[in-house]
């Protein structure tokens, strides 16, 4: 073999490779889901997908956050949406798209699994308010703009507007809950009932610490006191009857 002949060769194998190696770098780009937010805040012990994670992180689709014992963690998403997880939680992101210019592609579909949070809204909920869905075990949360806590327990959800407004689903009915309501739904196949928050929620509702507000106050105890305090006071209920799927909620 010639040295001409020997030199095309290698160059023809290191086009051939650097054109492999382009191939394999945008297959995993595009196979990589794109970033959708950060997790800003993490105190204690903080997994993604079972995996102990700092702060700084990126959030992508499918990631399971799950906060250990006296652990904290505070999720940023892209529109701004903010949600502050309280220990011993498991939040699921399941869908989110935050198209600025188009919102009709907007959606956010979470679950909060268990545990509790804080959520504060974004630009979405401004853009595309219907595009917004948190699925817990035992309801639908739609949003309407709106700052809330709540928590998921053995005795059901508990939900607490600080602003704004709320949808809540569960059993075929729809609750409207507004700025010092909260919501209940003592267990799965249960409809919500909505009325106005105990009084001892009032010195709370601008806390910015979610385990303080949820974690203290909104034990499963609280919950079952405020939902027989919320029967109690005969606030008016806002049903609507629903027998398919909430329309609010943005496709999983």
């Amino acid at each position: 073999m010639t040295k001409s002949h020997s030199t095309r060769h290698i160059q023809a194998l290191m086009t051939s490779l650097a054109a492999l190696l382009g191939l394999l770098l945008s297959v995993v780009a595009w196979a990589a889901p794109e970033a959708i937010g950060t997790l800003a805040e993490a105190q204690g012990r903080v997994e993604i997908n079972g995996v102990p994670t700092p702060a700084g992180a990126e959030l992508r689709l499918g990631m399971r956050v799950v906060t250990g014992t006296d652990s904290q963690a505070t999720l940023k998403f892209l529109d701004g949406q903010t949600i502050n997880l309280d220990p011993e939680t498991v939040f699921w992101i399941k869908n989110y798209r935050y198209a600025k210019d188009k919102p009709k592609n907007n959606r956010s579909s979470t679950a909060l699994v268990k545990g509790g949070m804080r959520f504060i809204s974004g630009a979405m909920s401004k853009e595309s308010p219907q595009a917004i869905r948190i699925d817990t075990p035992v309801a639908t949360i739609g949003i309407r703009g709106t700052e809330f806590t709540m928590t998921v327990g053995s005795d059901g959800l508990y939900l607490h507007v600080i602003s704004g407004a709320v949808m809540v689903t569960a059993a075929g009915q729809t609750v409207t809950a507004t700025a010092g309501q909260v919501v209940t739904v003592d267990s799965a196949g249960n409809p919500p009932s909505v009325g106005a928050a105990p009084p001892i929620l009032g010195s709370t509702a601008t806390s910015t610490s979610a385990a303080v507000t949820t974690a203290t106050i909104f034990t499963e105890k609280t919950a079952a006191i405020a939902a027989a305090v919320a029967a109690a006071v005969g606030t008016t209920i806002v049903v609507q009857q629903n027998n398919q799927d909430d329309q609010d909620a943005s496709p999983q």
